[in-house]
């Protein structure tokens, strides 16, 4: 756990510990980014999350959540989200899924606006680099275990996002897995 205000980091505590199966470390921004199952991070600072751990981001507004998202977050949730809310967040990151508050969703996946035709069916190719995204893994990740070139999976990457309306990895697992075309 990660906050620059002593009573933020209390505040975040408690509410953490009073989930069952949560272990907690606290840690300062200053500190070594030792690897932990998450990070939760209030306010993370631009550019970027430190360490190997996934981190779950805490922010005020979609616009911090862009942020934290491109910096590598895997989760992002609104400081004003609920405490009961901030646990499962966290867990859920740790196990490998991404979390998205839904007061930043309609902001930053465009839900508000009617998709104008379904989407254009991806190539099994591209259903299985799709399918590993869901997994968070990067380009390199992907291609590796394709079996595939780096440059290949950029590829496959860029016609998903093309072919979803997507701007955004995350956005194209979301639209995906909302249309039917991915099941989590």
């Amino acid at each position: 756990m990660v906050a620059r205000d002593p009573l933020v980091r209390s505040g975040l505590a408690a509410v953490l510990s009073a989930y069952p199966g949560l272990v907690l470390k606290d840690a300062l921004p200053t500190g070594d980014g030792a690897a932990a199952d998450v990070v939760v991070w209030d306010e993370p600072e631009p550019g970027g999350t430190r360490g190997s751990s996934p981190v779950l981001a805490l922010v005020n507004v979609s616009q911090e959540a862009r942020q934290a998202l491109r910096a590598g977050a895997r989760g992002a949730v609104s400081r004003a989200a609920p405490a009961h809310l901030i646990a499962p967040a966290a867990l859920a990151v740790a196990a490998g899924h991404w979390v998205l508050d839904e007061t930043f969703a309609s902001v930053l996946l465009h839900l508000g606006e009617a998709p104008s035709q379904v989407p254009t069916l991806l190539s099994p190719r591209e259903q299985e680099v799709l399918t590993l995204l869901s997994e968070g893994l990067s380009n390199r990740d992907v291609a590796q275990r394709l079996g595939i070139s780096h440059h290949t999976a950029k590829f496959h990457v860029n016609a998903i996002l093309d072919k979803l309306g997507a701007t955004t990895r995350t956005e194209a697992v979301v639209l995906a897995a909302r249309s039917g075309i991915l099941s989590l």
